[in-house]
């Protein structure tokens, strides 16, 4: 069986193993203090080319989320999300939880714009609404698109207009920075917004994202909100040796490109076989349109997962990943 059915099935890349292994005997400081996390966050400072962010290490991308989402709030305030996000969507209302209502645009490419930030604020009239504080983006979003650099600034100058904290979901970051369309740096990110995460779950790693707190008034205690998340792990050097690998040797962003190339050749192979895209292709996912006797058929080959339905098709998304193979996208082309 050929597997697309995410980005997160393998255990990880065997560098980031060998990393562990190699520190296997070592006796660590909990709870993040650790010389490899340390070390970790000088490597990503130095990528960023910003030494002034803070950064911390979580164990997954709803716990970055709820951080993310959550600092620098209050009760009133809420915070402006695509209907398709990431957070509104999938994560068993783990933001509402924390007493914060997300507002929803609908969307019809999981992109929220300039334009419709405006529309959006613009209802928030009165005492009767929630106080619009922060802006939530994934990068890639939920459908694969891709927000490029020229839509972060037209978002993130919207936001500094209006007094809104800017949060960017990184969880498949690399994936979008692999695509040569989106023309984002390391070094833009920094400008770019006020909070974001380097996701490691869906990129090779074990598990893990860093959290990039750039805005100073997002600062204060946050460790203190990070343990009460429940999202501070004792054993938290094992996080920080993942990533102080992760950001050597360009191993962050040569998996995605790989994982990219191989979505492209997919992509490409259903389009040739007179198969519609769902949604623009731009990154490591690829929806595709198929009817019931496709899914069927095509369920007997490969692992995959089956979304909404849209008249007599439904759109099935696809994902490849670092060890994604040519051969195994042109086999599974050639048998569908």
């Amino acid at each position: 069986m050929f597997n697309f059915r995410n980005d997160y099935s393998d255990i990880c890349y065997p560098e980031i193993l060998d990393a562990i292994k190699e520190n296997l005997d070592q006796i660590n400081p909990g709870y993040g203090v650790d010389d490899h996390s340390k070390n970790a966050e000088k490597l990503i400072k130095e990528k960023l080319e910003d030494e002034n962010v803070d950064i911390y290490f979580i164990h997954g991308g709803t716990g970055a989320n709820i951080l993310g989402a959550s600092v620098g709030m209050v009760a009133q305030e809420s915070i402006i999300a695509a209907t398709t996000g990431h957070i509104e969507d999938q994560e068993a209302g783990a933001i509402e939880a924390c007493g914060i209502k997300i507002e929803t645009i609908p969307t019809d490419d999981g992109k929220i714009t300039q334009k419709l930030l405006e529309e959006k604020y613009k209802s928030f009239t009165n005492e009767h609404h929630t106080v619009p504080r922060k802006v939530y983006i994934s990068n890639t979003t939920e459908v694969g698109t891709l927000y490029s650099k020229k839509d972060l600034e037209e978002i993130y100058d919207f936001c500094k207009k209006h007094d809104l904290y800017l949060f960017m979901d990184g969880a498949r970051l690399a994936h979008a920075m692999a695509n040569e369309k989106s023309n984002l740096k390391f070094k833009d990110l920094t400008k770019l917004c006020d909070i974001f995460y380097f996701g490691g779950t869906k990129n090779g790693l074990m598990f893990g994202e860093a959290l990039v707190i750039v805005n100073d008034d997002l600062k204060k205690n946050f460790r203190n909100l990070q343990k009460q998340k429940g999202a501070m792990l004792a054993k938290g050097f094992v996080t920080g040796m993942m990533f102080e690998r992760l950001f050597q040797d360009d191993l962050y962003i040569k998996g995605a490109k790989k994982a990219y190339q191989m979505a492209k050749k997919l992509a490409q192979g259903f389009e040739e076989k007179g198969y519609k895209l769902a949604y623009e292709f731009n990154s490591n996912q690829v929806f595709v349109e198929i009817s019931d006797k496709d899914i069927k058929k095509w369920e007997k080959l490969a692992y995959f997962e089956v979304g909404e339905k849209r008249e007599d098709k439904f759109v099935a998304r696809f994902v490849t990943t670092y060890k994604s193979q040519e051969k195994e996208i042109e086999e599974f082309l050639e048998r569908i």
